[in-house]
C-alpha cells in the first residue's frame, strides 16, 4: 500500500544533512535531471540543481541510499530567496511501502552517524 507522508503534528520531521554531496535524480516528465541533495527527512528534502528547472511542480525522485533505492513522487515547493536560486525544497507526496521503509532505515542510520540537524525552536 502506498504511503502519503504528511506531518501529523506540530513538530517538524527531523532533518538530516547529507554528507559528501549526495545526489538525487528527478524525472521531470520530458527529461531526467541530477541534483545535489543537501537535506533529507521523512517528509521531503532540499536539492540544488545546476540550473533552473522552471515551473515544474511534480516529479519522480530516485535516491540511492545505504538501504537501497528510494523512489517516490515529490512536489517542489516555491523557491525561497534564503536558500539560493538553484536550490529547491521538495516534499514527498507518495512513496511505496518498500520505499518508505528504506527511507526510514536510511534516516535512522544517518541519525546514528550524527547527521541530524539541531531542532530550531520558535
Amino acid at each position: 500500500m502506498p504511503q502519503f507522508p504528511q506531518s501529523q503534528s506540530r513538530s517538524r520531521s527531523p532533518r538530516f544533512r547529507i554528507p559528501n554531496q549526495g545526489s538525487i535524480r528527478f524525472n521531470l516528465g520530458e527529461h531526467y535531471v541530477q541534483a545535489v541533495l543537501h537535506r533529507l527527512s521523512m517528509t521531503g528534502g532540499l536539492a540544488e540543481f545546476k540550473g533552473s528547472i522552471g515551473d515544474v511542480t511534480i516529479a519522480e525522485a530516485k535516491l540511492n541510499t545505504p538501504a537501497g533505492v528510494v523512489s517516490g513522487l515529490v512536489e517542489f515547493l516555491r523557491p525561497q530567496k534564503d536558500i539560493g536560486p538553484a536550490a529547491r525544497a521538495f516534499r514527498f507526496i507518495a512513496l511505496g511501502d518498500g520505499d518508505y521503509k528504506r527511507l526510514n532505515v536510511t534516516l535512522e542510520l544517518m541519525r546514528r552517524k550524527g547527521y541530524a540537524e539541531e531542532v530550531r525552536t520558535a
